[in-house]
């Protein structure tokens, strides 16, 4: 296995300081830069919080799309088999994303028959991406198998991450204690809430400490009008955002890709779209700073975790050994 670098740990002392100083920074002031930043009309904030869990939805049709051309299968028949199966995952993921995603962001909800546009906007997506990949070489396509891997697993692994920390914490979201928001309840002097009472700390786990001020009645009237009230720790959004990590094998893949002119915009473009709907969550009131902070080094530390076990296990994860056969060949076909 390949030790880390020079550079490989300074790269981690820095991820390691800067969450560090945000995760203090929240812990001191988590209430206040909310009630600061709180503008639930924002067009910044509600752009990018409707699009943050974009790229963990479109995880399943890219990976599933590529799984579609791997060709598995020792015969006809199971070769249909897998292709069956991998044009349902395609289909599946588009209908979750049109479905879950897009329909509860852009859609009126009064609109009749939804299931049937939802169904026939899948099937044609579906129909769309598998035809539109067949044009790729079939090289290519077996070399991005490891990214519909990689992004798999990222995006599986993140997201379970962050909802079993959101069961354990049960930390309460700032919007249903926030008076005049939609998902407050009107009695919030009533109920005790009036001044963010039900507030707790990111480092309070409220599942084995429950706040005294969580009684039968209070928890009921608060899902009442926010289903997700108690699941503010970590930020799902931001997690999901945080699955277009998944670029940053790219320049492991292919050598064309893994030089410092382009190599850094893997980085860079995950890094910013993430930080982006981290804020946009923040603005409009449906997490805190350590809410995102958790949530973005989640998906983050995965993807960084996960790359450096492929990068060190997967011997032909790279096309720079095929690079270098197909040079050799064309220099003897020269010769």
């Amino acid at each position: 296995m390949k030790k880390i670098t020079k550079n490989g740990w300074i790269e981690l002392g820095v991820s390691l300081a800067i969450f560090a100083v945000l995760a203090t920074i929240a812990g001191l002031f988590d209430l206040k830069i909310n009630i600061a930043l709180y503008n639930p009309n924002s067009l910044f904030g509600l752009y990018f919080a409707n699009l943050g869990e974009l790229p963990t939805y479109i995880a399943a049709p890219v990976a599933g799309t590529i799984l579609f051309y791997q060709n598995f299968g020792r015969n006809k028949k199971e070769l249909i088999l897998w292709k069956v199966l991998f044009g349902i995952v395609v289909f599946v993921g588009y209908f979750a994303a049109i479905w879950m995603w897009f329909w509860d962001n852009f859609v009126d909800e009064s609109i009749k028959y939804a299931i049937v546009y939802q169904l026939v906007f899948s099937i044609f997506l579906t129909a769309l991406t598998l035809f539109s990949c067949a044009y790729v070489p079939e090289e290519k396509m077996k070399k991005l198998f490891w990214f519909a891997v990689f992004l798999a697993v990222i995006a599986a692994m993140s997201n379970l991450i962050v909802q079993i920390m959101k069961s354990l914490w049960a930390r309460q979201r700032f919007r249903t204690m926030t008076e005049g928001h939609p998902k407050a309840p009107e009695d919030l002097a009533t109920l005790g809430c009036a001044n963010y009472e039900g507030f707790t700390h990111w480092w309070q786990i409220n599942v084995f400490s429950k706040p005294e001020i969580r009684t039968e009645a209070y928890l009921e009237a608060f899902k009442d009008n926010d289903s997700g009230a108690f699941k503010s720790f970590p930020s799902g959004h931001t997690v999901a955002a945080a699955t277009s990590f998944g670029l940053i094998i790219l320049p492991d893949m292919f050598s064309r890709l893994n030089n410092k002119k382009i190599k850094w915009v893997f980085w860079v473009a995950p890094i910013v779209y993430t930080t982006l709907v981290a804020i946009s969550r923040i603005v409009v009131a449906a997490h805190y700073l350590s809410d995102v902070t958790f949530g973005g080094f989640i998906g983050f530390g995965v993807a960084a975790l996960t790359r450096w076990i492929f990068v060190n296990k997967i011997k032909n994860l790279s096309d720079d050994t095929q690079v270098a056969e197909t040079a050799a060949t064309e220099k003897v076909i020269t010769e």
